[in-house]
């Protein structure tokens, strides 16, 4: 065999090294890919485990919730049955508490009499009182002026709109304006009808012709559904300052929504430690809220509540997990969950 010229040889063997370089950094990326995918996992499942530790512990914030609840309960006596900002549901999401894990938990315990019950302005299928449909045109109006939009864009009508939801919510099949109630409703795509019952959710409003989501998310932190039946209106007591400005009240057919003057006394006695009840209330602390406010109010305010809103956030790391409930405690023996949403 002939030797090979030093420029052949040269050449073979930087073929060699190529060979072995290309296969070093197929290893290489090899390892590399595997090293990432392994890291990958890990993430993944480290995120898994710290998700289903978040929402265990958010399913455990309700039920922590439910038992403060039902403290708070027992503790009340008959002669005075009020929620104030002040019970120990109302204590506990001040603070987040933490825990060894790492886990953090935070509750907030709402009183559903804290907003204003759509519900409560019929009974048995009826509008409550003459002043419902004035009173819904004028609450919607205060809404409306709210929606972030252009006045072009905002272009509601607030006795329309208070009249169609009138319609979807009482028993019969007539709209107050005369014909049917499902006309509109039946042009839909699909097609559905008026629910002529209570509402079962905030989100129903949605259905109600004329309703839109901006109109509808606008009106959320005012209103709740809860009790479906039997309910009243605002508790003075606990509802914050923007839903007090929703209280309505006045008499011989003066009625107008609350006035910042209005709010401002309210918060004031609560702020006393006081507590706003009915005139018929026997308690050294009651203050009674018509001499508040000087009038009726419409619908009659709540003082106690036995339903509530909950709402647990739990956190692991950089993974959140959060549990809205609706509680209602009114058996102490088996309270009940009416609504549950995990996000």
């Amino acid at each position: 065999m002939m030797p090979l010229h030093p420029r052949e040889r040269r050449r073979e063997r930087g073929l060699a090294l190529i060979s072995v370089l290309f296969f070093v950094l197929l290893m290489v990326a090899t390892v590399a890919t595997f090293l990432n995918r392994v890291g990958i996992d890990g993430l993944s499942s480290r995120g898994r485990d710290r998700s289903a530790q978040a929402e265990a512990l958010a399913r455990g914030g309700v039920q922590l919730a439910i038992g403060l609840l039902l403290e708070d309960r027992l503790l009340e006596t008959d002669s005075i049955r009020v929620e104030t900002r002040r019970d120990v549901w109302a204590l506990a999401g001040r603070e987040p508490m933490r825990f060894p894990d790492g886990g953090e938990l935070r509750l907030a315990i709402e009183d559903a009499g804290g907003r204003l019950n759509l519900n409560a302005l019929f009974v048995d299928g009826e509008p409550r009182d003459d002043l419902t449909e004035v009173f819904l045109s004028t609450f919607l109006e205060k809404v409306i002026a709210e929606v972030p939009a252009t006045e072009e864009e905002a272009d509601y009508d607030p006795l329309e709109l208070a009249r169609n939801l009138m319609d979807w919510m009482d028993a019969d099949s007539e709209r107050l304006e005369g014909g049917p109630e499902d006309a509109y409703y039946q042009d839909q795509q699909p097609s559905y009808r008026a629910a002529n019952r209570p509402l079962l959710s905030v989100d129903e409003l949605g259905l109600v012709e004329g309703f839109d989501p901006r109109l509808v998310n606008t009106i959320r932190p005012y209103v709740s559904v809860y009790p479906v039946a039997g309910a009243d209106g605002i508790n003075p007591n606990t509802a914050p300052t923007y839903v007090l400005a929703a209280i309505y009240s006045g008499g011989a057919g003066d009625y107008r929504l609350a006035t910042e003057d209005l709010v401002r006394r309210i918060v004031e006695v609560r702020a006393t430690g006081s507590i706003l009840c009915d005139e018929s209330a026997n308690h050294p602390d009651c203050v009674p809220l018509a001499e508040t406010i000087g009038g009726d109010v419409f619908p009659p305010p709540s003082f106690q509540s036995d339903v509530f809103h909950v709402q647990a956030t739990a956190t692991y790391g950089d993974v959140r997990r959060r549990v809205e409930a609706v509680v209602d405690r009114s058996d102490v023996e088996d309270p009940r969950i009416l609504a549950w949403n995990l996000r």
